[in-house]
């Protein structure tokens, strides 16, 4: 019997409140009446700790005494009638007999009596512990990772692995000692202190044995030592006490490291005054110790290559658901399915007003697909084949589009056992689904472009190979060659590889080539969109244009020109790109006795890529290359019809 009277006779609102906290597996709890009387589902259990069950039926401020001032507040405005929502909220908890760092995400509702007055509270909370702790450990590594990386003598290792963690663990002293060829003696070079009144044990040797041969042999077998209070702590005793004073430590953790059978180093952190020490930062020293091994190894390495002239870098790299104004959406359905409430939430998701919601069945809303498996675990919920079910599903919204949701059912029962009705619990996970889908596409998207570029590049390698007549021929047409696609794919980057603009293509690949030739090459034309394939394809075409120009054609002397045209004609079905190049006033051209990999890369693979024309004219004047080339009409759509005269590049 709690301070509240028998159930029966509770008013009709707490009535309902509890019965929707205790058929949900989502922590929840209930503060109730003047006192705000506390009562909470199983769900909740684990979160109160040793104070279950004697919390049951207390006031609030007396189950949660070491947290009342910062969540009173909150309690205050709910009481007030207004309802928050907080993510990740940090809290200091004593729930185990010691304070402990803690985070949740929960919602304050107030509950109103029949009256409408205000008569209590509800919260749905889910504890968020490990995942903030977890995020927090994986920015600490990957920071770490990267700051080690930049490090190369072990003194600056030691001290940023002992300032990471003892920032990070909220230590009063970290560092890192060698152990000496006996074994018995430890030296620490430098460590990290959080502030000047915590002295230093950096040059310091101290003898182990000092500190107790019962922890000494724990360090020595290998096993992390962890001591929540020396002066507790039979391990160490009185006759050591001196010893453990002498450096301001009153508990730690100590990681020993052993390489092959030998006791060679150990990590620590200390603290002034006694202190608990959880699993999870016990396990972060013992890693942290095996990295900062690692990387002071790694960094004796580099210095000693270093002094030999040689270098070698090693890198380390790197409820939610209730009623009206909660973050999940809610709905009551009858045994027949058709819904007999719903909250603001639920009609956000599907777009609905609750009086298009209520009287309809649930599965009205669901995608085809969804409906059969959704109406089969209903039907069990029902039949009390099982008490809960969770299935994740597709609505259709009022406007028509796809919208999953993850929905956890549950069912109300009478005093005889026979269902009242169903409780589900909705949440929107459209976006995880669409970040899903989008890491598919992007994978594959990523493969397709590895694949064509490095097919683009082992073309152009052998190519290169087999027309070059020496090595330095070879190199020099080779890097140009990569320079230009280079070029190509900086295009195509800041467009996020959905197309490019031709007149950027023609400035990227034609800018090496303008140095000292200010007005002899002119580029006139209108804006053309390109998809990906045709642009790399017709920078490298122009590229070895402008090549055999620089080398044999117009812009091989002091006075020829290149003019560069293009235009879209859009006289046939499928509009053609009409591009020209054309060289004058330079060297007379006759035409090549043999076709070298630019010839056959401008009207062979061009052709191909841009299923289109190609001609090269070696006119005596000058040499003439045109390319018809189809555009597609998504292509197409976003050029101008007109021809028009551009900047030239």
């Amino acid at each position: 019997m709690s301070p509240l009277g028998s159930p029966e006779h509770w008013p009709p609102a707490l009535r309902t409140v509890v019965s929707l906290m205790l058929t949900s597996k989502f922590p929840m709890f209930v503060a109730w009446g003047r006192e705000l009387t506390f009562l909470y589902n199983d769900g909740y259990v684990p979160i109160l700790g040793a104070k279950h069950p004697h919390a049951m039926g207390h006031p609030f401020q007396k189950v949660w005494p070491e947290i009342w001032d910062d969540i009173e507040p909150l309690v205050a405005r709910a009481m007030a009638g207004e309802a928050t929502f907080h993510e990740n909220l940090h809290l200091v908890m004593e729930r185990h007999g010691f304070p402990e760092d803690t985070w949740y995400t929960f919602s304050y509702s107030p509950v109103r009596d029949d009256s409408g007055a205000i008569a209590g509270m509800f919260c749905a909370c889910t504890e968020t512990t490990e995942k903030v702790q977890a995020d927090r450990r994986a920015k600490f590594h990957i920071e770490l990772s990267e700051r080690l990386a930049t490090l190369s003598e072990p003194r600056t290792v030691t001290l940023a692995t002992a300032r990471a963690l003892g920032t990070h663990i909220g230590a009063d002293r970290a560092g890192y000692g060698e152990i000496d060829e006996t074994g018995g003696v430890v030296a620490v070079e430098q460590d990290w202190v959080r502030d000047v009144s915590i002295g230093s044990l950096a040059g310091e040797a101290r003898i182990l044995e000092a500190f107790g041969p019962a922890v000494i042999a724990e360090l020595r077998a290998g096993r992390t030592l962890v001591v929540e209070d020396c002066l507790d702590d039979p391990r160490v005793g009185n006759a050591h006490a001196a010893t453990w004073a002498s450096i301001g430590c009153r508990s730690l953790i100590v990681t020993p490291l052993i390489k092959d059978g030998l006791f060679r180093a150990l990590l620590y952190v200390h603290e002034a005054k006694p202190r608990h020490w959880t699993a999870t930062e016990v396990m972060l020293v013992e890693r942290v110790a095996h990295r900062t091994w690692d990387a002071v190894e790694r960094a004796r390495i580099e210095k000693d290559l270093r002094d030999r002239e040689a270098a070698l870098r090693e890198n380390e790299q790197r409820l939610r658901a209730t009623y009206e104004h909660v973050f999940a959406g809610i709905g009551e359905v009858d045994r027949n399915g058709r819904f007999l409430r719903v909250n603001e939430r639920l009609c956000a998701i599907t777009g609905y007003r609750p009086d298009e919601l209520v009287g309809q069945t649930f599965w009205a809303m669901n995608h085809l697909d969804d409906r059969e498996v959704d109406l089969q675990r209903f039907s069990q919920l029902m039949l009390g084949k099982t008490r809960t079910y969770t299935i994740e599903k597709r609505y259709i919204h009022k406007d028509g589009h796809e919208v999953w949701v993850e929905v956890a059912a549950s069912r109300v029962d009478d005093a005889a056992g026979q269902p009242l009705y169903g409780i589900s619990v909705i949440q929107d996970i459209s976006d995880r689904k669409r970040a899903e889908e989008h890491q598919q596409l992007l994978i594959h998207e990523l493969n397709h472009r590895v694949k064509n570029t490095l097919a683009t590049v082992q073309s152009i390698t052998m190519q290169t190979l087999r027309g070059s007549e020496t090595p330095r021929t070879t190199s020099e047409a080779l890097e140009s060659r990569l320079f230009a696609l280079s070029r190509a794919h900086n295009v195509l980057t800041r467009e996020n590889w959905e197309g490019a603009l031709l007149h950027d293509v023609v400035s990227e690949v034609l800018e090496p080539y303008r140095s000292g030739r200010e007005g002899r090459i002119q580029c006139q034309g209108g804006r053309v969109h390109l998809a990906p394939r045709m642009a790399l394809a017709l920078s490298m075409a122009i590229h070895e244009l402008a090549t055999n120009a620089a080398k044999y054609g117009a812009l091989s002397n002091e006075a020829g020109q290149v003019h560069l045209t293009w235009m879209v004609d859009h006289t046939p079905m499928t509009p053609l790109l009409l591009l020209r190049w054309e060289e004058k006033g330079g060297p007379v051209v006759k035409p090549p006795l043999r076709k070298g990999f630019g010839s056959r890369l401008i009207e062979r693979s061009l052709a191909l890529d841009l299923n289109g024309n190609v001609q090269i004219e070696y006119a005596p004047q000058g040499l003439i290359c045109s390319v018809e080339a189809p555009l597609p009409p998504w292509m197409w759509q976003l050029t101008l019809p007109e021809n028009r005269d551009v900047p030239n590049p």
